[in-house]
């Protein structure tokens, strides 16, 4: 579908993308269903663009694109990396920083439903990891524990969100909730 002059009209030359995207637009998903419902109907909507996804980007125009994402995802982690060294008294440096983000990155891409994610922190997580150094600290408790049950609890309330589809209350928020 394109839209011209402000009306949307068939387009014959559409990607398999667009069209999956369409047919999911159709239907109207319950709010919660059954276990891995949702992330089964993903995962089958998508499983015949793996292939082209990865033949698509098997080509030299793509070299630039690949060379891009590489630095747009390490230019954040090296300098992240070295505010949250300052914040965290060494604690989270660098080096971790590039490798969490090379990390979080290769499993996202190979687990989600799209790849093309930049993945890496933002200034907001800096800020939070900031509140909970000073928590720790206040509170006396070892820093690196805290941020793991952070991280677990945190991980563990999203797998049931997306095992449950609860994703779905998405459309309910509006630019108040934001």
């Amino acid at each position: 579908y394109s839209q011209r002059n402000g009306s949307f009209k068939k387009s014959s030359s559409l990607f398999m993308s667009d069209t999956a995207a369409i047919e999911a637009d159709d239907k109207d998903p319950p709010l919660f269903e059954g276990p891995l419902k949702g992330i089964t109907r993903d995962y089958k909507m998508r499983l015949p663009l793996y292939k082209s996804d990865i033949t698509d980007g098997l080509n030299t125009q793509c070299l630039a694109a690949i060379c891009f994402l590489f630095f747009a995802c390490l230019s954040p982690a090296i300098g992240f990396g070295s505010l949250f060294g300052a914040v965290t008294n060494g604690a989270i440096g660098t080096m971790e920083m590039v490798s969490s983000t090379a990390m979080c990155g290769f499993i996202y891409a190979l687990t989600s439903a799209q790849p093309l994610t930049i993945i890496g922190s933002t200034g907001p997580v800096l800020a939070f990891v900031a509140t909970l150094v000073q928590l720790a600290d206040k509170m006396g408790l070892p820093f690196l524990p805290l941020y793991a049950w952070t991280g677990i609890w945190t991980s563990a309330i999203l797998f049931l969100s997306s095992i449950t589809s609860a994703s779905n209350l998405v459309k309910y928020l509006t630019r108040f909730t934001d």
